[in-house]
């Protein structure tokens, strides 16, 4: 018997169940399993197949190993403990939506209650600087990184200054690592889109990752200080289409609460 004959007749062997055998007992629903007969190179043979709550029950195993795996990567290059100390408290509950805010602030909390079902459906949040767009961007990713979502969320200076180290050659990190983590999360949180300086390689970056979204069909959160339509002389006309494609833009209309802050400072000193 030659070497490739073996290895038919040790698949066959390892599949095979005689008639003598005991029938199989589910261990997780009790069922009986039956034997079924199958042709395995041109010979039927009774095998014992396990059962369908035993198969999903190993499907869920391979899918979380893979997700904590995928988190844990993901977490080497981004992790949603580094936003610092303004927003690592951060939460949809501790915002308070001041004259103006109101829509946006419903929406955020409809948007992290519903996230599974909404799919790539995406978000634009804009409006003038101060205003607590990021406040309400880092507490959805807080809420969702404690119902175990996979949360990038930085800023696009920060992102491009992050893709920009990898050309140092002693830098650990790799473009293709960075840009496989930007497609890979549940939901990537780009804060302050728009304040980058113009290049073609600013463009092309910004496209590569929008575009990667948009084909996965994952979503992304932005901020911006700038209306929506004047986003496109800012990272191009193909990012900017992907993005409003696959985006719901809300303004946040309430006034800058530094400016408040630093008036009220000022008048507490003119007294």
């Amino acid at each position: 018997m030659n070497a490739f004959n073996q290895a038919v007749e040790a698949v066959i062997q390892a599949n095979t169940t005689t008639s003598h055998s005991k029938p199989r007992i589910c261990k997780h629903c009790g069922r009986e399993v039956p034997m079924m007969e199958v042709e395995v190179f041109g010979r039927k043979r009774m095998v014992q197949p396990v059962c369908e709550c035993e198969a999903e029950e190993k499907k869920k195993f391979e899918e979380e190993a893979e997700k904590v795996q995928r988190k844990k990567d993901i977490n080497k290059l981004f992790s949603i403990h580094n936003l610092g100390e303004r927003f690592k408290e951060s939460s949809i509950d501790s915002f308070m939506p001041r004259p103006g805010a109101e829509n946006v602030y419903k929406f955020s909390k409809i948007y992290v209650n519903e996230f599974d079902s909404w799919g790539e459906e995406s978000l634009i949040l804009w409006g003038v600087p101060g205003n607590g767009k990021s406040h309400l961007a880092a507490a959805i990713a807080n809420e969702l990184d404690s119902k175990g979502k996979i949360v990038v969320f930085i800023s696009m200076p920060e992102l491009l200054e992050k893709i920009r180290s990898t050309f140092n050659k002693e830098s650990h990190e790799t473009e293709d690592k960075i840009m496989k983590a930007l497609q890979d999360c549940d939901l990537l949180i780009i804060d302050d889109i728009g304040a980058e300086k113009v290049t073609e390689w600013v463009e092309d970056i910004i496209f590569r990752i929008v575009d990667g979204r948009y084909r996965k069909k994952k979503p992304i959160l932005a901020t911006s200080n700038l209306r929506p339509d004047l986003l496109a002389d800012k990272i191009g006309e193909r990012s900017y289409d992907r993005l409003t494609e696959m985006s719901q833009s809300i303004e946040n209309k309430s006034t800058s609460y530094r400016k408040e802050k630093a008036a009220k400072r000022m008048q507490r000193f003119m007294k």
